[in-house]
């Protein structure tokens, strides 16, 4: 079985979610209603295919900057 697509607005709130990580700031950006934003935030969190597309846009940025745990503790010990 295939993974669901998702829909245009949840497309945006994963693109909206990853400028901040704040769930309902982005569904609200996204469209959703602001006074059940509170709620349909971490609903979206929630859905198998919204947290699949957040985790690989997370991926895709982590390797377009080549950011590795290694690196991560290296800027650590600089500082």
């Amino acid at each position: 079985m295939g993974e669901r697509k998702l829909t245009p607005r949840q497309e945006r709130f994963v693109k909206e979610y990853l400028v901040d990580l704040n769930a309902t700031q982005a569904a609200i950006r996204a469209g959703y209603s602001a006074k059940t934003a509170n709620r349909i935030g971490p609903e979206l969190l929630g859905k198998t295919c919204v947290a699949a597309a957040i985790a690989r846009q997370k991926e895709k940025r982590a390797a377009k900057i080549e950011l590795t745990a290694e690196k991560v503790l290296e800027m650590n010990l600089r500082f």
